[in-house]
């Protein structure tokens, strides 16, 4: 009596089961790859894109350029979501009517459809000297200057016929479109020195000067904090639910 012994099954179809998950898993890794190239690809394209609305959307007076990032993981996954995450934009070398100013702007909740508002922007503006004196005008013909730390300003007033000249040394805040400096010593810096000018020394540095700075921004930014610290300035502001268009932003604010 003879038994048959089962075919063994062969050494080629033995080592195509062994691979296919291997090459299932090769395509996958491809794809994934693809994937990525194509969001960075994309999101450096999305970048410089809009860097370049953005400066053909900037107020006659400004110039400069401007760089964007924006941040998540997924580029694409955003844009199919309608709102990207995060976008920071840097301007380190602008210009406004001519005064050098650097801004960087961190917005967050931005729309694809840039008709819609983006939910929260923050943004931090350092300026020089001069930029200061452009946007801040003080009564008379007192001129402010940044200390460190703090602020000063210098002055004169006319008493009986003479010149007496003064200086204001001071703390500065900021808060919605106001800059407020509050006096805290004064001193004469010329002529007056036999009169007893205590009352107009206390005359100068008394009540907080407030400085409206609305028609420089656009409506609806605020101003957050100022700081002054090796004779610069450096602003934070702010703004909820802001439409980023043209419109908005040649839009001014006023002062009542």
């Amino acid at each position: 009596m003879t038994t048959e012994t089962p075919p063994a099954e062969s050494a080629p179809a033995r080592r195509r089961h062994r691979r296919w998950p291997w090459v299932l898993l090769a395509v996958l890794v491809l794809l994934a790859v693809a994937l990525v190239v194509a969001d960075i690809a994309f999101r450096a394209y999305a970048q410089n894109e809009a860097a370049s609305q953005i400066e053909r959307q900037l107020p006659e007076n400004v110039e400069g350029d401007v760089d964007v990032s924006i941040a998540g993981f997924s580029f694409l996954a955003q844009v199919a979501a309608g709102r990207l995450g995060e976008v920071t934009l840097d301007a380190p070398a602008l210009t406004v009517s001519g005064i050098p100013i650097a801004a960087h702007v961190v917005a967050t909740g931005v729309p694809t459809d840039l008709t819609q508002p983006v939910e929260d922007i923050s943004a931090t503006v350092s300026l020089e000297q001069s930029a200061v004196d452009a946007v801040v005008t003080l009564p008379g013909d007192a001129q402010l200057a940044l200390g460190d730390g703090d602020v000063s300003y210098e002055g004169s007033v006319d008493v009986l016929g003479l010149s007496v000249g003064y200086r204001v040394t001071g703390q500065v805040s900021a808060s919605g479109t106001d800059v407020v400096i509050t006096p805290q010593n004064a001193e004469l810096t010329q002529g007056g020195n036999s009169l007893d000018l205590g009352g107009l020394l206390q005359g100068v540095a008394g009540d907080p000067i407030t400085v409206c700075v609305a028609s420089y921004l656009p409506q609806g930014v605020a101003v957050d904090s100022l700081d002054v610290a090796g004779g610069g300035a450096t602003a934070t502001l702010s703004a909820r639910d802001f439409v980023v268009d043209d419109e908005s932003l040649r839009t001014l604010g006023t002062c009542s």
